[in-house]
C-alpha cells in the first residue's frame, strides 16, 4: 500500500516490492530476512505515537518522551530521509513553468526562497511553506494513508458481509464507524455555546461518534448499520448535513488525499468482492481499540477464496 501511496503522489517508487522480491529469492531455513528499512521504520514510529496518545499524559510530558526515545528518533530519522529523496527527486524532475503534476510538486511551488527573510516578517505577513513544514506535510501524508486505510479495511472486512453497494458501504462504515475520534479547532474569540462561555485559545473538539449516531441529523436509525440509506437520490440520509458527516474533515483543512482514499479502498474492496467471501464467525463482536486510528477491537472471520 505504501509503494501504490508513493507511486500516485509522489511519482516516487519506495522499492519496497523490489526488497520483498529479493527475501524470497535468497529465503532459506538458515535465512532470517527483516522488512524493507522504511515498513521498519515506519512500524516503530506509529507504534511509539500509538503509546504516547493513548497514555492520558500532558502533551509537554509526551513531547519529551518521544525526544528521549532513541528508537523512535532514529525511525523519524529514516523516514525523514526518505521524504528528504522523494522532495529532492521531485524538485529535479519537476518543471518550475509548467503546472505541479503531484502534490509533491505543489507544496515545492510554494516553498519559501529564503525563510531567513521571511522568519524576521511578522506571522500574519509570512509567505509561503518552510523546509521543515513541507517535510511534516510528506510524511503526514503518507503516515495519514497507511494507517487510516488499514484501519478501515480492518472495519470492512467486519461489515462486508452485510451489502454489495460498495460506494454506500465505505461511506456507512466511516459512518458508523469513525476512525478518528474527531477534530480539534482553536477559538480566535471568547464566545458562549449552549450557555456555555469560551475564551480565546481555549480547544473545542467536534467528536464524530457523537454527531454521526445523533438521532437528530439521521432519519434512520443512526446505530444501525444502514448502507442503502445513501443509496439513490431519494434514499433517507442522502442529503445529511455535511457538517455533521465530516470524516476526512471539512474546509479548507479537509484531508487532500480523501479522494485517492477513496479510490484505493474501492478498488482493493472490489478485488475482495471478486475472489474472497467473507462469513461470520464466533467472534465477530465487534468493539473497537483506540490508538491513533480507531480499529475493531474483536474481528473474527472465515475467508474462502473463490
Amino acid at each position: 500500500m505504501l509503494d501504490t501511496f508513493s507511486l500516485l503522489t509522489f511519482d516516487y517508487d519506495l522499492d519496497n516490492l523490489n526488497h520483498l522480491s529479493e527475501i524470497t529469492n535468497r529465503r532459506n531455513t538458515e535465512t532470517k530476512t527483516e522488512p524493507s528499512e522504511m515498513s521498519f521504520a515506519m512500524s516503530i514510529w506509529l507504534n511509539a505515537l500509538k503509546r504516547v496518545t493513548v497514555n492520558g499524559m500532558p502533551t509537554f510530558v509526551n513531547d519529551y518522551l518521544l525526544k528521549i526515545d532513541r528508537q523512535y528518533q532514529h525511525a523519524l530519522g529514516i523516514l525523514e530521509n526518505h521524504v528528504e529523496n522523494i522532495i529532492q527527486n521531485c524538485q529535479k524532475e519537476m518543471d518550475p513553468n509548467a503546472r505541479p503534476v503531484n502534490l509533491v510538486a505543489s507544496l515545492i511551488s510554494s516553498l519559501q526562497k529564503d525563510e531567513a527573510t521571511e522568519k524576521r516578517k511578522p506571522e500574519k505577513e509570512q509567505i509561503g511553506t518552510t523546509k521543515k513544514e513541507l517535510l511534516g506535510e510528506v510524511l503526514g501524508l503518507i503516515v495519514a494513508d497507511f494507517d487510516t486505510s488499514s484501519s478501515i479495511l480492518s472495519w470492512f472486512i467486519h461489515f462486508v458481509n452485510k451489502c454489495q453497494y460498495i460506494d454506500c458501504v465505505i461511506k456507512e462504515i466511516l459512518r458508523l464507524a469513525p476512525i478518528l475520534f474527531g477534530t480539534l479547532r482553536t477559538l480566535l474569540n471568547d464566545t458562549v455555546i449552549d450557555g456555555i462561555k469560551f475564551y480565546k485559545g481555549d480547544t473545542l473538539a467536534s467528536l464524530f461518534t457523537l454527531m454521526q449516531h445523533d438521532p437528530r441529523y439521521w432519519k434512520l436509525d443512526p446505530t444501525e448499520f444502514i448502507p442503502e440509506r445513501f443509496f439513490g437520490v431519494d434514499a433517507p440520509d442522502v442529503n445529511y448535513n455535511p457538517f455533521v458527516f465530516i470524516s476526512f474533515g471539512g474546509g479548507h483543512r479537509a484531508c487532500i488525499g480523501q479522494d485517492l482514499a477513496r479510490l484505493e479502498l474501492k478498488v482493493i474492496i472490489i478485488r475482495y468482492m471478486l475472489f474472497v467471501t467473507f462469513i461470520d464467525a464466533p467472534g465477530n463482536n465487534g468493539g473497537h481499540r483506540q490508538r491513533i486510528t480507531i480499529a475493531p477491537k474483536e474481528l473474527a472471520v472465515s475467508m474462502k477464496f473463490d
